[in-house]
């Protein structure tokens, strides 16, 4: 008799364990994240701009 060599069952899978191609999807996208840079912040590493005052409209009222 001989011994069978060959595997008919499905490997397991490996529940809560990411795959390969899902971490380099996120190592990409937070790359992407780290390389923005914010609209109200000059390039030569200056401070930023302050934000417009509110209109006075729409600004709180005082009693």
């Amino acid at each position: 008799m001989r011994a069978r060599t060959t595997s008919t069952t499905a490997p397991k899978p490996r529940y809560g364990v990411p795959s390969s191609a899902l971490l380099a999807r996120a190592d990409r996208g937070f790359a992407r994240f780290l390389a923005q840079q914010p609209e109200n912040q000059e390039h030569d590493g200056g401070q930023a701009v302050p934000a417009p005052a509110a209109h006075p409209a729409t600004a709180p009222t005082r009693l």
